[in-house]
């Protein structure tokens, strides 16, 4: 088990990673997403032994690799900048690790020829082998360097953006093709992406980071389903969730959401929630609304909440994403019907989420029901 302990680093003034802690087993692939920046670069530059902590450690089993050169480490890291041989073909580069003094007699020529074949016919680049670097599109370099990191039996493996520049239909393929792959290796596997429904597809656990710091670790269903902050609400979705800001006010028997010069009526299971959470009526709050909880409808129905004009239409086959405007904010709504709405036609926007997502206006925490 690769286990990583409180990891801090500094270049100059700019905190890096600040006490990163995570776990990964044997047969298990972690994934790691944030936005550009965040650190996740770091933490393979930390791993791969590239540069060293300030403080924390880092050990692989019963070894303590923290301070360990990275020629002893065993270790295959498939860089984002791919780091490919531009003297040696395809084929060559795939072999070479292979080749290198920590595989020395293991392999015989036969044996490296059919462990490239089986990668190359993997990401489908069996026709290439005979080519060079400068002779290839990004996404084939891509391709070739995700073949020579597959190849090894190393003790860790870190994929560092693995098919961020593949075409979409190959892109879903392979992520499903290395997920199988690596938990048969029983070998820990870390994947980075900024992409983070890539990372919920392809970890058993996910850990968002932003700014250094880990803002969640959890299965990819917590990650989506229960965000601990609005940093990973709005990393998180297809679209992610909407965050709007405003107060709750009640008048008789009616409680509603105000934002801006806007009203949004709670039906009685939202009311409910509402009183389960103890707020404070009048006090600001952040409101968390998913894109499939919310919905489209005629400015003159009854069951409108609020009302704003339609910005853009995203239409993608089966669903679209509508964007809404009001008062500065902006709200995706993902619809599964044609509807026939125009840009800067007024709409109104329902939600049927029984469960409200709400956030602490200041530090951005979820507040728990």
């Amino acid at each position: 088990m690769l286990d990583v302990s409180k990891l801090s680093v500094r270049f100059g003034e700019l905190k890096a990673l600040d006490r990163v802690s995570f776990a990964v087993d044997p047969d298990k692939i972690l994934a790691i997403t944030g936005p550009s920046g965040a650190g996740k670069t770091t933490i393979f530059q930390l791993l791969s032994g590239l540069i060293s902590p300030d403080s924390g450690q880092i050990s692989l089993g019963h070894e303590d690799m923290t301070f360990l050169e990275s020629k002893h480490r065993n270790i295959a890291y498939m860089f984002e900048s791919y780091a490919l041989y531009p003297h040696l073909t395809v084929f060559e580069n795939i072999a070479s690790p292979l080749k290198s003094p920590l595989y020395q007699d293991k392999y015989q020529n036969i044996k490296i020829e059919e462990a490239v074949k089986n990668v190359l016919s993997l990401t489908e680049m069996s026709d290439f082998e005979e080519r060079f670097p400068s002779e290839l599109s990004g996404g084939q370099k891509q391709r070739v360097a995700l073949c020579r990191l597959l190849i090894q039996k190393p003790k860790l493996f870190l994929l560092d953006e693995p098919i961020s520049h593949l075409d979409a239909k190959l892109r879903h393929k392979m992520r499903g093709e290395i997920r199988r792959r690596q938990i048969k290796t029983g070998v820990p596997t870390i994947w980075c992406t900024p992409d983070a429904l890539e990372a919920l597809s392809v970890g058993d656990t996910v850990l968002v980071i932003d700014q250094g710091t880990v803002q969640q670790i959890g299965t990819p269903s917590e990650i989506f389903l229960n965000p601990v902050n609005t940093t990973v609400a709005k990393l998180v979705g297809d679209p992610p969730m909407n965050i709007v800001e405003g107060y709750f006010k009640r008048s008789g028997s009616s409680t509603a959401f105000f934002s801006g010069s806007k009203v949004l009526n709670l039906n009685s299971n939202q009311k409910n929630n509402l009183k389960e959470m103890n707020l404070e009526l009048g006090k600001k709050y952040l409101l968390g609304l998913r894109p499939t909880e919310l919905a489209v409808c005629s400015v003159g129905s009854k069951k409108k909440a609020f009302v704003g004009k339609a910005y853009t239409i995203e239409t993608f086959g089966k669903y679209s994403i509508v964007t809404v405007t009001f008062d500065e904010e902006f709200v995706k709504i993902k619809v599964t019907v044609n509807l026939p709405i125009k840009i800067g036609q007024e709409v109104g926007i329902t939600i049927s989420a029984t469960k409200l997502t709400l956030f602490d206006r200041d530090t951005g925490s979820v507040l728990k029901h």
